[in-house]
């Protein structure tokens, strides 16, 4: 493959500890001269272990961080609502008119209301740790004209990256070498097939992130091929990033449950205190009570009026409506999400990756003979070939079917290695549905042989 001469920059102490691009001209359209002179990089080299550090010092490390809610903050949170208040109201008057039995029971209908939405919150709001794990822990990178292997954390703008297949991009890069380079970007795009990639610049200013055909992303998978790339930038001012920080900047809605409990709530309010007014008026024009009799027959009403029941079995019923919807592989980020989720007619979602496993697998075989299903679930191993009575077959008592598998463990270069449990791919999607199809029925790796 041609390609461009490499420009070599050194950088001097008197170089910005922040470069970039200076000109307006988006990277796609830049050539590989003007990007090592704007990043004060060296395409052969790569960066001088003293110029790296000071990069890293001004620009902090390559990582994603979110603003965690404390746990304290998230539990306090649970008592934020107008029938809390009239329960905590009522917890108060008993325990002054010494009813110290009922105070305690409020109480604990308090507390266990609270427990129940924040360990149910807290179990499920994961969203920004799942985008985190997406980041490489570690990098391959040219650092004083050697090539070393780096915490993908101490990436700076102007390193130059090397990219095997297999790998993940640890940061967003700007090409100058590619070599039947092919990155799949479900993570960001949703689209399940491999991107091809060059160094060449695209002549088009305005472009989609799918189109940007030389540049690669963080957190993209490097599927076939190998390349080089200039760090343009790191940490959440990559694409990943923006995406991290979009979901961190979600602001929570009042659900139509919680506007009509609170409605509720304020409405209970001053009806009891009404009725309280009027009972006390009452009692005091007729003079048929002592003060302190009426008084107490007052806080009684009160307190009797109170719905101390009502948030617990909200919560109660809620929880349950959760846990079924948990069975289904549906998560559910707050409690009164459920009865919102209820009313929906219609949801607009990304497919990869959220109603998929992103895992593309051979479910149906279609011989001369004969229709076949293959059991199973994405790239584990467990499945075995059934006929159309849900039968399980021998396939090596068919020729059409042993012929195919075979075919299937020759014609494929995918690997599957095994990450936490899970078979983590590393080539094409189809090539990877071919594997596990043999790795599912032959229950070993297969053994292509090259001509």
């Amino acid at each position: 493959m041609a390609q461009d001469p490499k420009t070599t920059v050194t950088p001097t102490e008197a170089e910005t500890t922040d470069p970039g691009p200076s000109q307006q001209t988006p990277l796609w359209q830049r050539s590989t001269e003007s990007l090592l002179v704007d990043f004060a990089t060296n395409a052969d080299e790569g960066l001088t272990t003293a110029e790296a550090k000071k990069r890293l010092q001004a620009n902090g490390p390559n990582e994603l961080t979110a603003k965690k809610q404390s746990n304290l903050l998230r539990f306090l949170k649970q008592f934020n609502n107008s029938i809390i208040y009239i329960l905590a109201a009522a917890a108060l008057m008993t325990f002054f008119m010494h009813h110290y039995s009922d105070s305690i029971v409020i109480g604990l209908v308090i507390v266990a209301n609270a427990f129940i939405g924040y360990f149910q919150e807290r179990s499920a709001d994961n969203a920004l740790d799942r985008i985190k794990a997406l980041l490489v822990s570690e990098a391959v990178v040219y650092r004083d004209g050697q090539k070393v292997t780096l915490p993908a954390r101490e990436l700076v703008t102007g390193d130059i990256v090397q990219l095997e297949a297999g790998d993940t991009v640890p940061a967003d890069l700007r090409l100058i070498d590619a070599d039947n380079l092919k990155i799949q970007e479900s993570a960001l795009t949703g689209e399940t097939d491999s991107v091809e990639k060059g160094e060449d610049p695209l002549a088009v200013a305005e472009l989609p992130l799918a189109e940007r055909s030389n540049q690669a992303f963080a957190s993209t998978a490097v599927t076939n091929g190998s390349g080089r790339g200039i760090v343009t930038v790191t940490g959440a001012q990559t694409e990943i990033g923006h995406i991290q920080q979009n979901v961190a900047e979600v602001k929570q809605q009042t659900t139509p449950l919680m506007k009509n409990l609170n409605s509720l709530g304020l409405g209970l309010s001053v009806a009891i205190l009404i009725a309280a007014v009027l009972l006390f008026a009452l009692g005091m024009w007729t003079h048929v009570y002592s003060l302190p009799t009426l008084l107490i027959a007052v806080i009684t009403m009160v307190v009797g009026s109170m719905p101390e029941g009502l948030p617990a079995s909200t919560s109660v019923v809620l929880a349950m409506g959760t846990q079924a919807m948990t069975k289904q592989n549906v998560i559910v980020k707050t409690l009164p999400a459920v009865e919102t989720l209820g009313a929906v007619d219609i949801v607009n979602t990304d497919k990869t990756g959220t109603l998929t496993k992103n895992e593309m697998t051979v479910t149906d075989i279609l011989t001369p003979q004969d229709t076949y299903t293959v059991s199973g679930v994405g790239y584990d191993a467990d499945g075995q070939v059934q006929n159309d009575a849900g039968q399980a077959v021998d396939w090596q008592k068919d020729a059409d079917l042993e012929w195919l598998v075979q075919i299937a463990g020759q014609t494929s270069d995918a690997e599957f290695h095994e990450e936490d449990g899970q078979w983590v791919l590393t080539g094409e999607p189809t090539d990877g549905a071919l594997t596990a199809l043999y790795h599912k029925l032959v229950g070993a790796d297969p053994d292509p042989q090259e001509i």
